[in-house]
């Protein structure tokens, strides 16, 4: 136990670290929830999607939301199942962490702090809580839900990540693939070269994406096309893995016909350039180049080889354009998020962001749809998930600005997030509703460095709990 406060919130939050939840496995976070509420004489109800539906007494004056599921990422080097294995928590000069995985504070905090705040005795009135599923794959959840699971006309999102700051509207996004079919040829025993990028930062693909981070299936294809000119076939390649996570690891093994001492050295000049022009954002870049015996079997002709590397180095990512209101923020931007070879084809996911519903559609049909096709590749696009359109003129956000400076003495900060939030999809369903994100303040989310801040913890819960009574007066 990690014997924090306030203790009730941290119970929980331990409780649910203990349950395995990557996104489409809610269930045993789901039956947590219920059991808790059960306990408390409050009733549940789950829809069809698994979203769970906390209900308060009489008519609620305000729904607290947060999603169930987390992002499951590791360290290579780490021993980790998230199937079944807890995370393991550890506290360091005020922080809370895990050992070598996400630590899940997004959103398992929110979960925590909800479940908290009306299960105990604290006079914050009828309060709803509203939990939803696969929030981290492309807000399925809130995308499913019915209109019948929003009872109140105000809803505080806590999926927010900076404490004192409050989130009013977001990006909206949307998933793209491309499969570029492969041929192959039969490949002899012979040597091999693994290629490998590893310990890169990471992060959200939407919160992070302009922090200067290197991308690692980037700098893979990146790496290998400064190898043309030599004899070799790609044997496999990964990296990368969830479309909302800046990919951190990829390697590529190549069968080659020439002389290692020649392929090791020209890697080397690449991976030196590479370390020069991430020195201040990716300190801890590891990149490796192995001598490996490759079995005889099939590999990619010379020509599929080369048109990955070449679509790889095309497709756009990072940030493609910022609101020009507000110049901090970025408007439009694409990750490169993952890179598989399959049986026929090699599929490269990435995930879009915009506040603008047009320019997302720009990016994802005239631009990476343009790209894939040129090289023959078949693409797809789900279907995107809307924006979150600010309104600064709510009574929730004035009565949540007043409690704030009451408790602290200063105004909190307002601002949109470039990240895809639920309260646009629900924004849409409910088009009377009033709404803020807010939490406590949560680091690199998505990434095994994710960490929390313990005092921010307490400082938000009193928070919340000074708002909600106000909400109950009024």
């Amino acid at each position: 136990m990690l014997n924090l406060k306030p203790r009730e919130v941290w119970y929980h939050f331990e409780k649910i670290s203990e349950i395995p939840r990557c996104s489409g496995n809610e269930e045993g976070v789901r039956n947590y929830i219920r059991e808790v509420a059960s306990d408390a004489s409050l009733e549940t109800r789950v829809d069809d999607s698994g979203n769970v539906l906390l209900k308060g007494e009489g008519s609620p004056n305000v729904v607290l939301q947060a999603h169930m599921d987390m992002v499951c990422e590791k360290n290579s080097s780490v021993e980790h199942d998230f199937e079944k294995d807890p995370i393991r928590l550890k506290e360091e000069n005020g922080w809370v962490t895990a050992e070598g995985t996400t630590l899940g504070a997004d959103n398992g905090i929110g979960v925590a702090i909800a479940l908290a705040a009306v299960t105990g005795d604290h006079g914050v009135g009828s309060v709803d809580c509203l939990f939803t599923v696969d929030e981290e794959r492309g807000l399925n959840g809130a995308t499913n839900l019915g209109t019948e699971f929003i009872r109140a006309e105000r809803l505080i999102n806590l999926d927010g990540e900076d404490f004192g700051v409050f989130t009013i509207g977001c990006a909206g996004g949307g998933k793209t693939t491309i499969d570029l079919p492969i041929d192959r040829v039969s490949c002899d025993d012979g040597d091999g070269v693994k290629v490998s990028i590893q310990d890169l930062v990471g992060g959200h693909s939407g919160a992070d994406i302009d922090k200067g981070r290197a991308n690692a299936i980037k700098l893979l294809a990146r790496a290998i096309k400064g190898l043309e000119g030599e004899s070799l076939n790609l044997v496999e390649i990964s990296g990368g893995d969830k479309h909302n996570a800046i990919p951190r690891e990829a390697y590529a093994v190549l069968w080659v016909d020439t002389d290692y001492q020649s392929i090791e050295r020209k890697l080397n000049e690449k991976f030196s350039a590479f370390k020069s022009e991430y020195v201040e954002t990716e300190p801890g870049m590891n990149l490796q180049v192995e001598e490996i015996s490759v079995s005889k079997g099939e590999c990619l002709n010379g020509t599929t080889t080369k048109n990955l590397v070449d679509l790889i180095l095309a497709v756009p990512n990072g940030v493609m354009a910022y609101d020009k209101k507000l110049e901090s923020t970025v408007e439009t931007s694409t990750n490169l998020a993952s890179v598989r070879l399959e049986d026929s084809s090699i599929r490269l996911l990435m995930s879009s962001r915009s506040s603008r519903e047009s320019k997302l559609e720009n990016l994802r049909k005239n631009r990476l749809e343009v790209i894939g096709k040129s090289f023959g590749g078949d693409v797809a696009h789900n279907e995107a998930y809307p924006s979150w359109q600010p309104d600064r003129n709510t009574q929730l956000l004035e009565q949540s600005k007043q409690v704030f400076r009451d408790l602290y003495g200063e105004l909190p900060e307002v601002n949109v997030v470039h990240g895809g939030l639920e309260t646009g999809v629900i924004g849409e369903k409910k088009e009377s509703i009033e709404m803020i994100a807010v939490g406590p303040e949560v680091e690199s989310p998505h990434s095994p460095e994710e960490r929390m801040e313990v005092k921010s913890v307490e400082k938000f819960w009193k928070f919340l709990l000074a708002l909600l009574k106000k909400l109950d007066e009024n």
